[in-house]
């Protein structure tokens, strides 16, 4: 197990007794304060999380401060977690991804670089870090979402790989591609009516994470 998120208070009988416990539950008892429910989610997702960070950070002790940052975040607020907008492995990814974005921006104000992700990876590593059930539904929605890019002209599905997954914002898209701020969000605006026709409502739900 990387990371040292685990609490050394909580006994091992605790933690054995809500391991058979579904996320919505643990999330619950987090929510109350439980730490040993916290480590039983930790132990379910951190392996996820961690090779979701490495690879787009490439660095191990990044990657498991994100890691160690995204679980610190789910204590805090678990009881802001809806169900209605998704299963919680799809909102934990989605804090884990935001700070990851926020080592990103870090990094290019601090050394003025910009990284341009590898997509099929970043869905393959969300992928990997679900149960069977979770795993097949995100083979079917990665795929849904790859083709949808696809389907994009180049100009338009540069600018939603470069926000999305590289965390840009649309000045500093503008200065990578080397294109008016206007052009981008006209691209941007085109882009996201483009998505919206093809996916639907999971359009919305997946760009706003």
């Amino acid at each position: 197990m990387r990371g040292n998120a685990k609490d050394s208070s909580v006994s091992s009988s605790e933690t054995e007794a809500r391991i058979t416990l579904e996320d919505v539950e643990l999330l619950r008892l987090i929510a109350n304060g439980d730490r040993s429910a916290l480590e039983v989610l930790y132990d379910r997702y951190a392996g996820g999380i961690y090779s979701l960070a490495h690879h787009m950070l490439q660095e191990q002790g990044a990657a498991e401060e994100v890691t160690q940052d995204t679980f610190f975040k789910v204590w805090r607020r678990a009881s802001t977690y809806n169900v209605k907008r998704g299963k919680v492995s799809g909102w934990l990814f989605s804090i884990g991804h935001h700070r990851i974005i926020d080592e990103l921006r870090k990094r290019r104000r601090q050394k003025s670089m910009i990284y341009v992700p590898d997509v099929e990876a970043v869905h393959r590593q969300e992928d990997e870090s679900a149960d069977p059930n979770e795993f097949a539904e995100k083979r079917m929605q990665g795929s849904r979402l790859r083709k949808a890019l696809e389907s994009l002209n180049p100009e338009l599905k540069s600018v939603v790989v470069l926000a999305y997954y590289g965390g840009l914002t649309q000045s500093e898209i503008a200065k990578k591609l080397n294109q008016p701020l206007g052009t981008v969000k006209t691209r941007t605006r085109l882009a996201l009516k483009a998505l919206r026709e093809n996916l639907g409502p999971q359009a919305r739900k997946w760009l706003d994470g």
